[in-house]
């Protein structure tokens, strides 16, 4: 059994279903089938759940709800003519306005993915599952437990079945919205529930590149990568899935391949469990990154015998309510790297609180610091490449101002400066591709 999620460029309209009729029809596993709400298009620049996001803002503003709510129904109504199929979706979205006055924002923002399931399962010939009679919330937690027993029930009557993602049921039977990208979320619990052979997602892209396609044309398209090195690459801004997205599939080790409903013919990317991945001869996995970071560096003489020196500098940063990406130390120093953003308006004050409360020699700044990861496997395996890339970086002039790599980690980042992180990015991308790297010592 196989569950194939598919995003709102997938279902933006009647020519997307169509593309994706051909595909669950191209293979018979694929018993289950989640839908997004119908997303952007050529002729539509906005998702249907933003129109409802727009027309719940109407509601509460006291202006006129009417326009929204027509546009609303008017994509609905025109994929189902189109399609020429015969569901009496207008008896919902009567339903929809003459709750508008008393319904809850979740059950609102829900009904994209609702209406464009029902119009999904129609044109499938499938059963339509609503999210809300199994996916089931003990308040803000998932209960597996209940929402397991409800979904094998509702399995075991109907082969092929399609469900709207991003909401379920709270006990009382009123509705649960998740996160936005919610459907994500859905598509992979509901392959962990059934046990599933593969969680297909697809989307309008043939799976992971290398690198940001803006930095390096052509970039090489990731064919099969770890649960770990996703984790990481996604961490560092490659922006593919949240990590609850991930959890369901990665804890029952079923794999996740990310396909093109646009070009389904493309082999996409393979996401697998670390004992699953074979060797192969990439050195460098995926490499990423975020520019913006303020470095703050603390020195203390044999700070690492002073463990109240640290925790005085933490109690600082934490009153101003800083997160700590990265924590890199030495003999007499700490550097803690915050986002930018975060302390902009408040460094001043940071810098003032650590010269006079915490006892320490000097604090020094560094601004506009940019994150470049290089992510695989084998970096734990064979740490010298991480010192061959910066051999790379130093004959490029690129100044690396700080390098992070644990003994056991899978990625190695190197801190540069805003101006640089493009090349940087440019320049492990090529010597990753280029260079023979197997001569390398482990």
């Amino acid at each position: 059994m196989k569950v194939a999620k598919f995003g709102g460029s997938s279902v933006a309209d009647s020519d997307q279903f169509r593309k994706v009729k051909a595909i669950a029809n191209s293979d018979s596993d694929r018993n289950v089938i989640v839908v997004s709400a119908a997303g952007k298009s050529s002729a539509e620049p906005v998702k249907v759940t933003d129109l409802l996001i727009q027309l719940e803002d109407a509601k509460s503003n006291g202006t006129d709800c009417q326009r929204i709510f027509d546009h609303i129904s008017d994509r609905v109504l025109k994929i189902r003519d189109e399609l020429n199929l015969d569901v009496n979706i207008e008896n919902d979205l009567k339903e929809i306005y003459s709750k508008l006055d008393s319904c809850s924002h979740d059950y609102l923002v829900s009904r994209g993915e609702y209406l464009t399931g029902k119009l999904m399962a129609a044109y499938l010939g499938y059963y339509f599952a609503d999210a809300k009679d199994f996916m089931i919330f003990d308040r803000e937690n998932f209960d597996y437990q209940a929402s397991e027993k409800r979904i094998k029930e509702i399995m075991a009557a109907h082969e092929y079945i399609v469900a709207p993602g991003f909401y379920g049921a709270n006990e009382d039977g009123s509705i649960h919205l998740m996160p936005r990208g919610g459907s994500d979320i859905s598509g992979s619990i509901l392959a962990s529930l059934l046990n599933a052979s593969l969680y297909e997602n697809w989307t309008d892209v043939s799976g992971i590149l290398m690198a940001d396609p803006r930095i390096v044309n052509h970039s090489k398209k990731i064919d099969v990568l770890t649960y770990d090195e996703l984790q990481e690459l996604s961490y560092m801004g490659i922006g593919v899935f949240q990590e609850e997205a991930v959890r369901p599939v990665r804890e029952k080790q079923i794999p996740t391949k990310i396909l093109n409903t646009n070009h389904p013919e493309d082999s996409g990317t393979l996401v697998v469990d670390s004992a699953a991945k074979k060797s192969d001869n990439n050195i460098i996995t995926g490499i990423a990154g975020k520019k913006n970071y303020t470095v703050i560096t603390i020195k203390k003489y044999q700070l690492n015998k002073h463990i109240e020196v640290l925790q005085n500098v933490l109690s600082v940063l934490q009153k101003f309510h800083i997160s700590i990406n990265y924590v890199p130390s030495g003999m007499d120093s700490f550097s803690f790297l915050c986002r930018q953003s975060e302390v902009s308006n408040k460094l001043e004050a940071i810098l003032l609180k650590l010269r006079n409360k915490c006892g320490l020699d000097s604090v020094e700044v560094n601004r506009d610091i940019a994150l470049v990861a290089a992510v695989s496997l084998q970096l734990s395996k064979r740490p010298a490449i991480a010192g061959k890339i910066l051999d790379y970086l130093d004959n490029s002039l690129i100044n690396v101002r700080l390098v992070i790599q644990e003994g056991s980690d899978i990625k190695v980042v190197f801190g540069v400066s805003n101006e640089d992180y493009e090349k940087t990015i440019s320049k492990i991308y090529r010597e990753a591709m280029f260079r023979d790297y197997k001569r390398i010592p482990a």
